[in-house]
């Protein structure tokens, strides 16, 4: 690992991606790294990322790891997420073993498979 890195979080608001969140943190202070919180979203707009985050945006600021949250409107997630991983030059991609429950587990549920299968970076699939 090497200081500096960037850290790409799948982030739904699901408890898979929130373990997901708190495992990136512990590395990210280990090894002085920022992270990247990508919310994919296609019924809500992009201030419900924002909300989505409140719960969990004071364990980010009392970690001092230097965040930043960014949403897309897509019905494709895994897509979303391996092009910004490529396109920003991440050095890891953490995402939640299960997305978001109901009618979007069906679309969700594939998404950290195939993210950890078409990655060109390390991959760590969180339960």
């Amino acid at each position: 690992m090497k200081d500096g890195m960037k850290i790409l979080i799948a982030y739904d608001g699901s408890i898979n991606s929130k373990h997901a969140l708190e495992e990136a943190l512990i590395l990210a202070k280990k090894f002085s790294a920022s992270i990247t919180l990508l919310h994919c979203y296609w019924e809500q707009s992009e201030q419900a990322s924002t909300l989505l985050l409140r719960g969990d945006k004071k364990k980010i600021d009392e970690s001092g790891v230097k965040f930043d949250l960014v949403s897309f409107n897509t019905r494709n997630p895994s897509a979303e997420i391996l092009s910004m991983a490529e396109e920003k030059k991440y050095d890891m991609i953490f995402v939640g073993s299960r997305g978001m429950g109901g009618a979007q587990a069906w679309l969700l549920g594939s998404v950290s498979s195939k993210v950890a299968a078409e990655a060109h970076v390390p991959v760590v699939v969180v339960k």
